[in-house]
């Protein structure tokens, strides 16, 4: 099978997605990974809700799950009459079904009852005061934030989202290009990761420690990615027109960008958000002796699977694959992929947080691995 043509396929099925929609089943997805999380944690049990600092009562999985339905379900109802739109080629019925959603979602938010969206409430008012005031800076900051990272292309998106709100008031039906601005999109997506960056310093300030710092470093790393692939994405060249110097000294400045980014991340994703590889006489090479998650194959899979996952970007220097297929669907794989690397990431981020945090029983020597992480 040509796997071009399977991208092609792939292509046209997203490009007549709306972006709103596809932004939407990201976040629901993303949401119903965080379902599983909870479910892990709960099966291997592990005090999460402690080390989040939430009620006993909170992050169940069937109240996430619920809230999930509802998503998909509105999702799905405004999406068919979206699909039944362009059928009868109603413009103004494609441009109502999107922002109805919109709205709806708001509205389940806002003013909905049902115990998932108003913990959702709660948890976002009191994130939104967190990162914004300079507070002391917890586990649970820490964890929403890298999340954030995670979904920066949706917070990227949701001007595509304000735009088609105008459009529909506008009585133009279909988002303007005069409505967008090329800034606007990498400084949304730029976002988490300067939120992230000052919790880093914040912690510094309260801590002293240095590897506080060294963490700043790395999402400090990300900031050339995104603008560098902005200024891309407003110089790229038509198909199969070469490539001038300028776009070339580019390119290659944006590949040392990535993969700086991505080989920083991953470091650190193993050695101190996982507490992995750094103890040389532990039982399992690359592992540590307490893995309350026990099969040491969960672990070298997950390091392998990170790496991949954060390599993903690679993908596109297939040429081969690039002269036939859009960028949009794999702008739309790396998306899911995303959401599927952060579901794997938090079981070992949370598992490594409550060996620190002493909430579980460890052995002496990541007790003496949690200490230095600390200092």
């Amino acid at each position: 099978m040509d796997l071009a043509v399977v991208f092609d396929g792939a292509t046209a099925a997203v490009m007549y997605v709306p972006t709103i929609f596809r932004a939407s089943a990201i976040a629901i997805l993303f949401l119903y990974g965080w379902a599983l999380n909870v479910a892990g944690f709960d099966r291997f049990k592990l005090p999460f809700r402690k080390v989040l600092s939430l009620s006993s009562t909170g992050a169940q999985y069937d109240e996430i799950m619920s809230g999930v339905r509802v998503l998909l379900f509105v999702l799905m109802v405004c999406f068919t009459f979206f699909k039944v739109s362009i059928y009868y080629n109603y413009a103004a019925g494609e441009a109502i079904s999107q922002v109805f959603f919109w709205l709806c979602l708001v509205g389940l938010c806002v003013f909905s009852t049902q115990k998932i969206f108003r913990s959702f409430r709660s948890f976002f008012w009191h994130r939104f005061r967190t990162f914004f005031t300079f507070s002391s800076v917890t586990f649970v900051d820490v964890l929403t934030a890298d999340a954030l990272t995670s979904m920066s292309k949706l917070l990227a998106d949701m001007q595509i989202v304000v735009c088609a709100h105008v459009a529909l008031f506008t009585f133009s039906y279909a988002p303007s290009t005069s409505c967008m601005h090329s800034l606007v999109g990498p400084t949304l997506a730029s976002l988490p990761y300067a939120i992230r960056a000052v919790q880093c310093y914040k912690a510094f300030l309260d801590t002293k420690s240095t590897h506080n710092l060294i963490n700043l470093g790395k999402y400090l790393s990300a900031f050339p990615v995104i603008w560098t692939s902005a200024l891309k994405h407003q110089l790229a060249p038509l198909e199969g027109v070469a490539l001038d110097k300028h776009d070339q000294h580019l390119q290659i400045l944006w590949l040392y960008c990535v993969t700086i980014n991505t080989l920083y991340s991953f470091f650190w994703d193993v050695l101190m958000d996982w507490g992995l590889a750094r103890n040389p006489t532990t039982k399992y090479p690359l592992l540590r002796n307490d893995l309350l998650f026990g099969n040491p194959l969960y672990y070298y899979c997950a390091i392998f699977m990170d790496l991949a996952l954060r390599l993903c970007w690679s993908l596109k220097l297939s040429s081969h694959l690039q002269s036939r297929a859009s960028g949009l669907a794999f702008v739309f794989l790396f998306e899911v992929l995303e959401v599927f690397r952060r579901f794997l990431w938090n079981f070992f981020r949370v598992e490594w947080q409550c060996i620190q945090t002493k909430m579980v029983v460890v052995s002496a020597d990541d007790r003496q691995a949690s200490s230095v992480a600390k200092n």
